[in-house]
């Protein structure tokens, strides 16, 4: 979809045809399981709010940012979902938690320095 559609258009078609194959199930799953209201809005807003917004960003950032730097970049996700699950979920990461985000962040990191250089 990516090299036939530009822009957004192409990931928003690829997103309407996979709703579109998983549709079947999902209206078995609604007739026999009808959901609340709030539950609805909650599975709307997280799925934008996890998938939609951040491919997006993405897919713009990766438009502006040079190839080597993006790397180092989407390293900086797992720092800040590790830093959103602290202050909003109240999940506390150990050590070996942030040694491995700091082994991710380090790699990306040095893999653009051993490219300029």
């Amino acid at each position: 979809m990516g090299r036939r559609i530009p822009g957004a258009a192409g990931s928003a078609a690829a997103a309407d045809l996979s709703a579109l194959m998983f549709l079947p199930i999902g209206v078995a799953l609604v007739l026999r399981h009808p959901p609340a209201a709030a539950a609805v809005g909650c599975a709307v807003a997280a799925g934008v709010l996890s998938s939609a917004v951040p491919y997006l960003a993405d897919l713009f950032s990766l438009r502006r940012v040079p190839a080597q730097a993006f790397g180092p970049l989407m390293s900086v996700n797992p720092v800040l979902a590790a830093v959103v699950g602290w202050i909003g979920l109240g999940q506390n990461q150990g050590w070996t938690e942030w040694v491995s985000i700091g082994a991710i962040v380090a790699a990306n990191t040095l893999s653009m320095l051993a490219r300029r250089g």
